[in-house]
């Protein structure tokens, strides 16, 4: 036995630093706002709501679903440590098709260390970190495919990533492309003539790829047909994302790609994708490294779709950036490959700073929780390390579920989605937060609702900047002021 220890002594050693950091994330309190989005979707899908038509949010299903089977912040994160140790698995198999065993576990070390931790949000259970294992499994699988069931195997997990969140279809589109120059045999030279010599007859292997690829959010397609919610599941998980892409910097959802610069960076991609592979062709790098490089740079694309500076984007990099940084050191390589790998880190850097992406402490997040697990901090400090308005939160979801029977719907006007599901309550209308009736104009629509079915109680947070005059005047009329938690008011009807 303990020769068996000294042989896994590393991963024994790495899955507990991995329940070290991770741990902590099981007992966060109810606060960051995506999530409360998704268990409050998730709760009305349990209830029996469908999806776009009853309750809303602009991302494809499938991790409303996860949501639905989590019920809480901890089954939520408990959902994530759980499918975390199994990418973290499917990683060192991966990082074993790029590196030596000695490289692999400063790889290894790395990559569960950034997923892991508060810093770009690997605590938290967003779209882009369960999309890890389906991507890097999909990765895995193309670079061991034996036969072409096995290109359409990797594309159809792919496919599932994509029901998470869309920025995985530029990994499908590299992937493509990387398959193409492999069974065209432009690997080694660029020669046209095996494009249109026998080697046409792979053409059909590129198209199953694809299709492999779109397989399931067809599925997702068809079943939302049958629940009369498809122009809605295409409009809200599919369409509405591509005003999103430009929202953040011209400031509404309805301006064109290009004037959110998103054409300047594709362009960027490409001329990136076309020197990688003039240095493949000309042999400066190897196929392994131009893989690595071709992968990093289309994550770092994939991250900036929106130019928005949330942490969690950047969370799409690491599995290749790892690999990248374990190839820096690797005694594989040559010099001049290493060289460029280091200036594509570089240029990782660069953009961490050009786009102002904003991070969390990570030091105090640990000191915080083991202060809290020791004794030596109250649960009320403990919550107020993630925000000064947590635990009203969870004395508004209290006083909620108190004053409201169990199928009596409420009204939000705030983004403390949370409310709805720590309540076990649902919204009236589609939208669970205020900042989505806002960015999507229902002001109208949610009057009428309101109106067509009022709700017990109305939640009210003072939003200066969020004028919404019709809901005022409804208050006026037809509620009274019930309770007041700070500046939060809670209006019950008359």
């Amino acid at each position: 036995m303990f020769k068996a220890l000294q042989k896994y002594k590393f991963f024994i050693l790495i899955a507990l630093f991995f329940l070290l950091l991770r741990i902590p994330s099981l007992f966060e309190p109810a606060w960051y706002g995506d999530e409360g989005i998704y268990l409050t979707i998730g709760e009305g899908l349990n209830k029996g709501l469908n999806l776009y038509t009853q309750i809303h949010d602009n991302k494809p299903p499938t991790l409303y679903f996860l949501a639905a089977i989590s019920h809480t912040v901890f089954g939520f994160r408990l959902l994530l440590l759980l499918s975390m140790a199994i990418t973290v698995y499917c990683f060192n198999l991966l990082a074993k098709k790029f590196l030596e065993p000695k490289i692999i576990k400063i790889a290894l070390i790395l990559f569960v260390f950034l997923t892991s931790i508060p810093f770009i949000e690997g605590t938290i259970a967003n779209a882009e970190i369960f999309m890890l294992l389906p991507t890097i499994l999909g990765v895995l699988i193309f670079l061991n495919a034996k036969k072409t069931r096995d290109y359409f195997l990797s594309a159809f997990i792919l496919g599932l990533a994509f029901t998470i969140k869309m920025p995985v279809l530029f990994e499908c589109i590299f992937l493509t492309i990387f398959l193409a120059l492999e069974k065209f045999d432009l690997i080694s030279r660029f020669n046209l003539k095996n494009i249109f010599s026998k080697r046409i007859k792979n053409i059909p292997i590129l198209i199953g790829f694809l299709i492999s690829f779109s397989i399931p959010i067809l599925a997702w397609g068809i079943y939302y047909y049958f629940h009369q919610a498809l122009s809605l599941f295409i409009s809200a998980s599919l369409m509405q994302n591509f005003s999103y892409l430009s929202s953040w910097s011209t400031g509404n959802q309805s301006s064109s790609l290009a004037s959110g610069g998103l054409i300047n960076r594709l362009i960027i991609l490409i001329l990136a994708w076309l020197v990688i592979y003039v240095l493949l062709i000309k042999k400066v790098i190897d196929k392994k490294i131009a893989f690595l490089l071709f992968w990093f740079g289309t994550t770092i694309f994939a991250a900036l779709l929106s130019g928005r500076p949330y942490p969690h984007y950047l969370i799409q990099t690491l599995p290749s950036l790892c690999l990248v940084i374990g190839a820096i050191f690797s005694k594989s390589y040559k010099i001049i490959a290493k060289a460029i790998l280091v200036l594509s880190v570089a240029f990782l850097v660069f953009v961490f700073w050009k786009f102002n992406f904003y991070s969390y402490p990570t030091t105090a997040y640990y000191k915080n929780f083991y202060s809290y697990a020791l004794g030596q901090k109250s649960q009320a400090n403990y919550y107020s390390f993630f925000g000064s308005g947590v635990q009203r939160i969870y004395d508004i979801s209290n006083y909620v579920k108190e004053n409201t029977a169990e199928n009596e719907k409420i009204f939000l006007w705030g983004d403390e989605s949370f409310i709805y599901s720590l309540s076990d309550r649902l919204p009236v209308g589609r939208f669970t937060v205020a900042y989505h009736i806002v960015d999507f104009n229902a002001y109208n629509v949610t009057i009428s609702q309101l109106k067509n079915t009022p709700p017990k109680l109305i939640i009210y947070y003072q939003m200066n900047g969020r004028p919404f005059q019709e809901l005022d005047n409804l208050i006026k009329e037809y509620y009274y002021p019930a309770k007041a938690f700070d500046s939060v008011i809670i209006y019950k009807l008359k």
